[in-house]
C-alpha cells in the first residue's frame, strides 16, 4: 500500500477482484478534469502499449474538452454580442470573428450532435447580420467553402486558413476559387 495515494476505494476494488489497475489523468489547462481508469481481474504487469493507449485516449478526451470549452465560450460571446445590427456596427465585427472561430472549430469536433449544433449556431450567427434589403439571388456554398471564406474574410492567407482548417493550401485555394465563382467575386477584396 502506498501512503501517497488515496485508499478510499480499496474495499470496492477488492470486492470487484481487480488486480491490475492503470489510471491516467485528463488535464485541461493545468486542471485535472477527470481520470481514465482501466483494470483487470488478473495480476499481470501492464506494459508500455497499454500505458501508451491509455495516455492517447486521455489526450483525445482532453482535446475534446478543450474544443467543447472553446465552443461554449464562443457561443456565450456570440449570444452576448447579438444585438440590433444598426445599433452597434463594431460589435458585429466581433460576431463575425466569433463566427469564423466557430467555423474553424467544426472539423475538430468529434461528437456529431455537437458538430450539428455548432453548425446550426453558425448559421444563426451568419443570418442574424444578413442584409435587410431586397433579397439577392440565393447562393449555396458548401460547408468547407464557407469555412474558407470565413477565414479569408478575417484576413487569413491561404496558408493560414489551411492550417486552421486542417487542409492543404492547394485545397483552400480550390475552395476559395469555387466560392468566388459562385459569389461572382473576382478578387479577395
Amino acid at each position: 500500500f502506498s501512503r501517497h495515494i488515496s485508499h478510499e476505494y480499496d474495499a470496492a476494488v477488492a470486492a470487484e477482484g481487480l488486480r491490475s489497475v492503470v489510471a491516467v489523468p485528463v488535464v485541461v489547462r493545468r486542471a485535472v478534469r477527470g481520470v481514465l481508469y482501466g483494470a483487470l481481474r488478473t495480476p499481470v504487469t501492464l506494459g508500455d502499449r497499454t500505458f501508451d493507449a491509455m495516455v492517447a485516449s486521455a489526450r483525445d478526451v482532453e482535446q475534446s474538452l478543450v474544443v467543447r470549452d472553446e465552443v461554449r465560450q464562443l457561443l456565450a460571446a456570440g449570444r452576448a454580442q447579438v444585438t440590433d445590427p444598426d445599433a452597434a456596427p463594431g460589435a458585429w465585427e466581433d460576431v463575425r470573428e466569433a463566427h469564423r472561430e466557430l467555423r474553424s472549430l467544426v472539423p475538430r469536433v468529434v461528437d456529431p450532435a455537437l458538430r450539428d449544433e455548432l453548425l446550426e449556431v453558425c448559421g444563426r450567427l451568419a443570418s442574424a447580420a444578413g442584409p435587410k434589403g431586397p433579397a439577392a439571388r440565393e447562393v449555396r456554398l458548401a460547408p468547407r467553402e464557407v469555412d474558407v471564406v470565413a477565414c479569408v474574410a478575417a484576413g487569413a492567407t491561404n496558408a493560414a486558413a489551411a492550417q486552421r482548417l486542417g487542409l492543404r493550401p492547394e485545397t483552400v485555394k480550390g475552395y476559395l476559387r469555387s466560392a468566388m465563382r459562385k459569389l461572382g467575386a473576382h478578387t479577395r477584396l
